[in-house]
């Protein structure tokens, strides 16, 4: 590297030649925040839901965002194929405590859904 003098000419080309070493930039390096990240994962975890949710209407609301993961029933309803959905309910009572997870088979949809219904109010509830 060559630097001129402190004219910033070459000293053959008009320059003075002082040998004056060039002013830096010297400002602080610039602060640039990594985009949000979403977390990569399949199932999401949603709490506040009113008594009266369910299975049904949960998949039609998170199906807005991705593809819910099938599974197959069993016994007599093995040929058929249900959104995995749990509804988390009272052990004494079955009814329903207001919290479930929804599974997606893409994990990027969980983290997509996380960030789209993270403290949004559906059902009346959130």
């Amino acid at each position: 590297m060559s630097w001129y003098g402190n004219d910033g000419k070459h000293p053959e080309r008009g320059g003075n030649g002082m040998g004056v070493a060039p002013a830096w930039h010297t400002s602080a390096p610039q602060y640039n925040p990594a985009p949000a990240q979403v977390e990569e994962n399949d199932t999401v975890y949603v709490s506040g839901l009113p008594s009266s949710i369910t299975e049904t209407q949960l998949a039609e609301l998170f199906g807005s965002i991705g593809k819910i993961k099938m599974k197959r029933g069993k016994g007599r309803d093995r040929f058929n194929f249900h959104p995995v959905i749990k509804i988390y309910r009272d052990k004494e009572t079955g009814e329903p405590k207001g919290d479930a997870t929804v599974t997606y088979e893409d994990p990027h949809a969980g983290g997509a859904a996380v960030n789209w219904f993270n403290n949004k109010e559906h059902f009346g509830g959130m």
